[in-house]
């Protein structure tokens, strides 16, 4: 049953209610009955829902808590992740760096033994050029001495001929001077002494 101790509170503003009613302090119009349907409806649901729905708040709050804790454990979790693979990073600039002064030091070395190697395989190239020039020098030499050999004689024997046909006197006085520089020549191709 109901007490009357839960019952005066409704009964005292009932009858507040009916005499500022009366006084015309409270008049009714649409905003008055806007407000106080309002406020009995609020307090309607505090008085039978309120528990339902301090409930149903705290379930969401403990949610939102939970969901909350995860959040800041993925989060944390993720930055000693991205902490570990900087950390990784940092290892891998200061490997990169180490590379990077072995292979300048390396292509200095290579540089340096592939000018030794390219002068030397220059020189041998010129050397084998020169001897190549010099081995054909000589048989060119050698051709040209059996050439002259071989034309020397008729060469004489034209000159003579021509000679004959200046006359004899001066044949004779050329004959001479043919003769020592024929042998002049001869001794110096031969490389004797005069």
């Amino acid at each position: 049953m109901i007490s009357n101790h839960k019952i005066r509170p409704y009964i005292f503003g009932f009858l507040v209610f009916c005499v500022f009613t009366s006084k015309n302090i409270i008049i009714y119009n649409e905003e008055t009955l806007v407000a106080l349907s309002f406020f009995a409806f609020i307090f309607f649901v505090f008085r039978y829902f309120g528990d339902t729905i301090k409930q149903s708040l705290d379930e969401r709050s403990q949610t939102i808590k939970y969901e909350l804790q995860n959040f800041l454990y993925l989060k944390a979790d993720s930055l000693k992740q991205l902490y570990k693979e900087h950390q990784k990073v940092a290892a891998l600039t200061s490997t990169l760096s180490t590379v990077k002064q072995f292979t300048v030091s390396e292509l200095k070395q290579s540089t340096k033994y592939g000018k030794t190697t390219l002068n030397k395989v220059f020189s041998d190239q010129i050397k084998q050029k020169l001897n190549t020039l010099s081995s054909s020098k000589v048989s060119l030499y050698q051709e040209v001495q059996q050439l002259i050999a071989q034309n020397i004689l008729s060469a004489v024997l034209v000159k003579i001929s021509s000679l004959k046909k200046a006359g004899k006197k001066d044949f004779l006085l050329n004959s001479k001077n043919i003769k020592t520089t024929v042998k002049k020549n001869a001794l110096h191709f031969l490389g004797k002494p005069k």
